[in-house]
Formats: C-alpha cells, sequence, structure tokens
C-alpha cells in the first residue's frame, strides 16, 4: 500500500480569519463542556462507560 500526501497551506483573509477563530473558540468550547460532562459523570457514577470523542 502506497501512503501520498499533499501539503498545502491557505492564505485566509481577514474576513475569514475572523471567522476561522470564531469557529475554533466554538468548537474549543464545546469540546470542554463535554469533557467536563465527561469526568462529572465519572465522579458520579463510577462504573459508567467511557463515552469516546464520537460519541461525545
Amino acid at each position: 500500500m502506497v501512503l501520498k500526501a499533499v501539503k498545502m497551506r491557505i492564505y485566509p483573509n481577514s474576513a475569514q480569519q475572523n471567522q476561522l477563530w470564531q469557529t475554533f473558540g466554538c468548537v474549543r468550547f464545546v469540546w470542554n463542556q463535554m469533557l467536563n460532562m465527561q469526568i462529572e459523570r465519572r465522579k458520579n457514577n463510577p462504573e459508567a462507560k467511557f463515552v469516546n470523542a464520537f460519541g461525545m
């Protein structure tokens, strides 16, 4: 099997940069909320199954 990769670089304008920063900020907020929910769930019920990243 042969794996190939392409390296690319994007140059967003200022409006696109703002949109990217806002999107990444929202994603980070949601991830942290789900992680905190997982930690609290495990504290309250140690037998609870672990929920992976795709499950969150």
